[in-house]
């Protein structure tokens, strides 16, 4: 499947004047995200975020190709803003929540493509469906934080995929077949 990239980038207050560090790193999950944006009858874009988002993630400055992503989200925790459409999109018609509970991604490389920019290629499983996908990936700020004085790192990442790939199928003349797909994350170093 070909996909589109975008690259999004965000501005931050505070770097991190320490070397760059080769060390594992454990998602902040208050403040990882991935959300998406699908067209509605060609007027707008309904926005959606999964409000659950887990993995193992290794960053290394020094050695990109050696790093990592895995993110395990919860089919279960779309947000919508509709109480309703959420409900039909947990339901057996959509994600099938109850027996696909979780969308993976599972990186296969990490390339740096400029200054804090990368490409994050791997493999996307939606309702027992696996296809490759491509992040265009920024690093937003390092810093330290103050309260628990351990370095942390930012990433946002924009890919586009095709629901109709993944056999997501219905209402094809109201709700647009080319979804983009956002992933926020903000990593702590393991202590």
């Amino acid at each position: 499947m070909k996909t589109t990239l975008v690259t999004l980038c965000i501005a931050s207050a505070c770097t991190l004047s320490a070397p760059a560090v080769q060390a594992g790193w454990e998602l902040e999950p208050s403040h990882t995200h991935v959300s998406f944006q699908v067209s509605h009858l060609g007027l707008s874009q309904t926005p959606g975020l999964f409000r659950q988002v887990a993995g193992p993630v290794s960053f290394d400055d020094k050695n990109v190709e050696a790093s990592s992503v895995t993110i395990a989200i919860d089919t279960a925790s779309i947000d919508t803003v509709n109480e309703q459409r959420d409900a039909d999109l947990r339901g057996p018609d959509w994600f099938d929540a109850q027996k696909c509970p979780k969308i993976t991604f599972v990186s296969r490389s990490v390339r740096k493509v400029g200054e804090g920019q990368y490409v994050i290629s791997g493999d996307l499983s939606i309702k027992g469906k696996t296809l490759p996908v491509d992040f265009a990936t920024t690093l937003t700020n390092r810093t330290v934080n103050p309260f628990v004085k351990l370095p942390m790192v930012g990433f946002v990442g924009e890919g586009r995929i095709k629901r109709s790939a993944f056999g997501l199928v219905q209402y094809p003349q109201v709700i647009g077949d080319d979804v983009t797909l956002r992933i926020a994350l903000e990593l702590m170093q393991k202590p």
